[in-house]
């Protein structure tokens, strides 16, 4: 048996939770340094209502994924402390709007310093280790999000050939040939794929879309993005499968998941544009259950097909 200290991933949780608790320390006399008198644990909720006027205790927690019960309790305390004001809606009087106050305003520019100055050493922490901390958070905590580490021991399909998991930086390149692959066979590519190809994160990832990548022994082979429309719809686009797997039924698996990620994302309505010369595309998507539609004019020169399928019923 090997060492406790020798476990590695086995120990990630207490890891984790030393690292947390070695940096909610250190953050008390970063506040310090920067004359910021806050609490740490305040700084979300203080940093969002700095970029704006006001804002509900609704919309805050959903901005910094956090729990309303959560949220709640900071803004008492915050409000306790006096740095912030409450009032009702003219719009909604059943909304409580919440604002800093003229004393919590004066104490945003040390905030800025302190943000500029954290993010310049943690860009530092990264040339000196070659990881990016933030970076491998996000993206291992998008990859459990929907797939946790139980369930992935329990999942027989992962020993399988064939895998569908989230996107990571490490499969923009995958991501990009395998689109640029299939348009280029009949059209060139267009601003709207150029947005999407060669900047994933901003343009789909970090405007509440999602990514998913087939992998056939563990070489990316396939992938399907949901790009939001709306808060109800999202877009089905960017699916691709490389030529050397097709015959697998990897697209079908793809556009299965994808369907079923739309809706833990809580989509009522998938909305995709294709064209009728990419016939087993179009036969693909009937089969998954879209439907023909005349939709709105498409940003896309080589779109003559639109299909959407609604996921809530009622």
């Amino acid at each position: 048996m090997k060492l406790y200290n020798e476990l590695g991933h086995v120990t990630i949780g207490t890891a984790l939770r030393a690292l947390a608790d070695q940096v909610s320390q250190d953050a008390e006399k970063i506040y310090s340094a920067f004359n910021f008198a806050i609490e740490p644990k305040w700084f979300p909720v203080f940093y969002v209502l700095a970029s704006k006027k006001s804002d509900s205790v609704v919309n805050i927690a959903k901005e910094i994924k956090h729990s309303h019960v959560s949220v709640s309790k900071i803004i008492k305390e915050m409000k306790i402390a006096g740095l912030i004001d409450s009032y009702k809606s003219t719009k909604d009087s059943r909304v409580t709007l919440i604002k800093l106050n003229e004393r919590a305003k004066l104490m945003i520019p040390a905030m800025e310093k302190q943000c500029k100055a954290v993010d310049l050493v943690m860009n530092q922490l990264t040339q000196e280790t070659g990881i990016d901390l933030w970076q491998a958070l996000t993206v291992t905590q998008q990859h459990l999000r929907y797939h946790t580490l139980s369930a992935r021991i329990d999942d027989k399909s992962a020993r399988n050939s064939i895998r569908i998991v989230d996107y990571a930086p490490i499969y923009q390149a995958a991501f990009k040939t395998l689109n640029a692959e299939w348009i280029s066979q009949y059209w060139k590519l267009e601003e709207p794929d150029y947005k999407a190809l060669d900047n994933p994160e901003g343009y789909i990832l970090h405007q509440g879309g999602t990514i998913l990548i087939a992998l056939y022994n563990n070489v990316p082979v396939g992938c399907c993005a949901l790009i939001k429309m709306d808060k109800d719809t999202c877009e089905l686009a960017k699916m691709a499968v490389s030529p050397s797997v097709q015959g697998k039924g990897i697209g079908l698996l793809l556009g299965q998941s994808i369907i079923e990620r739309a809706k833990l994302l809580k989509a009522k309505r998938l909305y995709l544009e294709s064209n009728s010369i990419l016939e087993s595309a179009v036969n693909l998507y009937s089969k998954l259950g879209f439907e023909h539609i005349n939709g709105a004019v498409s940003s896309y020169e080589r779109c003559n097909v639109q299909m959407e399928l609604y996921l809530d019923k009622s």
